[in-house]
């Protein structure tokens, strides 16, 4: 899929929602364009998340975890231009591959234990973003 956020800290958080019972039980895997580039080790570290909820939200994951469910990208994408991402999902491991890489940013193992479930588009804190050329195929 390719997505569009944008470079203004804490106003760009998107991605996918995937193993969804409702709105407030799936996993996820999002962006956070406006870490894409920062200038702040500690902050791009934080462009690529998963998270599980109720259970395992980003915060919980950031300080229990650190490092381990949110990692810098790479290749870098402009953080307000379209990028690419392709995120495989190989239960129990989901795998983020930005820009046509062939190393993940991001590898982990789901923590929710849900197997199946509803595919959507995620924003978080109120932000928008841009989707296109969503294709969900097999593995």
């Amino acid at each position: 899929m390719d997505l569009r956020g944008k470079d203004t800290p804490q106003q760009s958080f998107l991605g996918v929602a995937f193993h969804a019972a409702d709105g407030s039980a799936l996993d996820c895997v999002y962006f956070r364009p406006f870490n894409f580039r920062s200038t702040d080790p500690a902050s791009r570290v934080h462009a690529v998340q998963y998270h599980a909820t109720p259970g395992f939200t980003w915060d919980v994951l950031r300080s229990q975890h650190p490092g381990e469910y949110e990692k810098a990208v790479d290749p870098v994408p402009d953080p307000n231009d379209w990028f690419h991402a392709r995120i495989v999902i190989a239960d129990p491991k989901v795998s983020v591959y930005v820009e046509h890489a062939a190393t993940p940013s991001l590898a982990v193992n789901t923590l929710a234990g849900r197997k199946t479930g509803l595919v959507g588009l995620w924003v978080g804190n109120g932000s928008g973003g841009d989707f296109a050329n969503l294709t969900i195929a097999p593995a």
